[in-house]
């Protein structure tokens, strides 16, 4: 149970980063964000569909 939630957690910390980065930091080029931004869409989909099996 511990693994999905990790999953969870990282996929989200992973967009969120990426977000605030690219909004308010510094304007992160399409070619690194849209690659990062599906990884962690991707480890949040992962993690829900783990827990939904159990």
């Amino acid at each position: 149970m511990k693994d999905k939630s990790i999953l969870i957690s990282m996929g989200i910390i992973i967009y969120i980063a990426m977000s605030g980065i690219d909004r308010f930091v510094y304007h992160i080029p399409n070619a690194i964000y849209i690659p990062v931004a599906v990884l962690g869409i991707a480890l949040i989909l992962i993690g829900f569909v783990k827990n939904k099996s159990k």
